[in-house]
């Protein structure tokens, strides 16, 4: 699995294990993969008060933070810093933020109108799709980490910090592999294989950070934010700078890179399967008969679009890699089967949402199969895609992530016929952590309205 990771190929390598040998696979010593949705529960669910949490495995997500933050801290500490970070996101917070985010988009539509050519210039869709979720998530945390918006709509650039963003997820899978690896052989992998751009870029971004943090410490806004209870907890010795600075950039990260992988992803398979598109393009134009109607709550009315947005987050979701777990002191039973203690087991969230023991047609992408409106679907295991993962530490931000993916969707679509202007398979990518993305070229014709 070493070379799986250094090609970039691991959700696509897992997935054919298990259409070979079945649900259960052993994927390297002392590590097992399973693909049955139960083992949702199992491994990453709730536990009862007598049972002890399956930890992350330290050798897969102690990743660059030597500190613990959100990502890689134990059940207590994760806990803690959940709850600092849960006011931020919210049901209240989503409908305070509403406004903000139309205004990126408002802006996104704008500048895609001022770049298409009517129709005749091809634009990358992805990289704007960048743009708008890098700046919403800056410009909320102009009140928390970083100050400011990146303000990559109106350059039509990336900043610096989200430019090597890329870099930083490489880098982490790199260590990921050399997880693998003996432990005096690890040094000497890093030391090999990581290029030096990658290490002048940790160093870049830890100086970033650095300077963006001291600017929020020095600044106190008058609206709460996503930060400000963890700015609380660094004043009251509760949470070193390091941590602070961890835990805010990987909300700039996790807010905003995923929800624009799986927006250029849907706007790929949409150009892919023109019945879906054709069939998405009626319902939106039907429905709203000017832009400003289209909202978080009305967006959330369109049947059609729903289902296409679970399709491709089950087709393509944003983080395809396993999480990998650890069994606790004393063993636990996994699928019937007691394992021992320190046995590393995980669901590889691509494998299992595209397997054909969970799926009818599990390689194609119709989006019917999630709104009951064709009953070849009925069996089909939905509970297998949880792409946002399960459980006490499940993804925080989901609720944002698919308010923003409905309300760009909605808005582009009402706005544009979208044309593919990109050769060859677009979603043949190598995957860091994240999916290594290519640019994806389209034109946008504005819809002419009588």
């Amino acid at each position: 699995m070493v070379l799986s990771y250094f090609h970039g190929r691991t959700p696509v390598d897992i997935q054919e294990i298990h259409n070979k040998y079945g649900p259960v696979v052993r994927t390297a010593p002392n590590e097992l993969s399973y693909i049955n949705p139960i083992q949702w529960r199992e491994i990453y669910g709730f536990k009862a008060q007598d049972q002890s949490e399956f930890s992350k495995d330290p050798a897969y997500h102690s990743g660059l933070h030597k500190h613990p933050i959100i990502l890689n801290a134990e059940k207590s500490y994760h806990g803690y810093i959940r709850r600092l970070l849960a006011h931020g996101f919210s049901e209240k917070s989503l409908r305070d933020q509403e406004p903000v985010l139309k205004g990126f988009v408002d802006t996104l539509i704008r500048r895609l109108h001022e770049e298409c050519g009517n129709g005749e210039k091809s634009v990358d869709i992805m990289a704007w799709y960048n743009f708008l979720l890098f700046d919403f998530i800056g410009y909320l945390s102009r009140y928390t980490a970083f100050g400011e918006s990146f303000n990559c709509l109106t350059t039509g650039t990336l900043h610096t910090w989200v430019g090597i963003f890329f870099s930083l997820a490489r880098a982490l899978s790199y260590n990921q592999m050399s997880a693998r690896l003996p432990s005096l052989l690890r040094p000497l992998f890093l030391i090999q294989f990581i290029p030096k751009n990658i290490k002048r870029d940790v160093l870049t971004v830890k100086a970033l950070n650095e300077e963006k943090v001291g600017h929020r410490l020095k600044n106190h806004p008058a609206v709460p934010d996503f930060m400000d209870k963890l700015v609380e907890a660094f004043n009251s010795g509760k949470m070193s700078s390091e941590q602070l600075e961890g835990n805010a950039s990987l909300l700039i990260a996790a807010g905003s890179e995923t929800t624009a992988t799986l927006l250029s992803g849907l706007t790929w398979l949409l150009l892919k399967h023109p019945r879906v598109h054709e069939k998405l393009k009626n319902e939106i134009r039907t429905r709203f008969s000017h832009p400003d109607e289209i909202t978080i709550s009305s967006a959330n009315e369109c049947k059609y679009l729903l289902g296409c947005i679970e399709e491709a987050l089950r087709v393509y979701p944003p983080s395809p890699q396993p999480h990998h777990r650890i069994i606790p002191a004393g063993g636990a039973v996994v699928n019937g089967e007691f394992l021992p203690a320190g046995t590393s087991v995980s669901i590889p969230i691509y494998a299992i949402s595209n397997s054909p023991l969970n799926w009818a047609q599990p390689e194609a992408f119709i989006p019917e199969r999630w709104t009951g409106e064709d009953a070849r679907f009925s069996g089909d295991k939905r509970e297998s895609s949880q792409p946002f993962s399960y459980g006490p530490r499940n993804c925080l931000g989901r609720n944002l992530a698919y308010a923003e993916m409905r309300l760009v969707m909605a808005r582009l679509i009402w706005h544009f016929d979208i044309e593919n202007a990109t050769d060859g398979n677009w979603m043949d990518q190598r995957v860091y952590m994240v999916w290594e993305k290519g640019p994806l070229h389209v034109k946008l014709r504005p819809v002419v309205r009588t």
